[in-house]
């Protein structure tokens, strides 16, 4: 990287990006990576974050139990109930 474009590439508060070498994780990263540049675009300069996915990621599928099922909430964990009804 040529030493002028370092203070702006390395000084500033980027948030941190962690590369993994599994394939899905890889995905989160390059979704990182891409929603930090077009940040940075004119674009997109008064956006806060984008809903950038993926074709065929989790988060884009509807995820659904197979079959009904129970879910138990103990008494002794504050807040169990209140989260297992959302």
């Amino acid at each position: 990287c040529p030493e002028d474009l370092q203070p702006d590439i390395f000084d500033n508060d980027w948030p941190l990006t962690i590369w993994y070498r599994i394939d899905e994780f890889q995905l989160i990263s390059l979704k990182i990576i891409a929603e930090a540049v077009l940040l940075c675009s004119p674009n997109y300069l008064n956006e806060a974050s984008l809903p950038l996915c993926v074709s065929g990621e989790l988060e884009s599928q509807s995820l659904v139990f197979s079959k009904p099922c129970t879910l138990w909430a103990s008494p002794a964990n504050p807040g169990a109930a209140e989260l297992a009804c959302e």
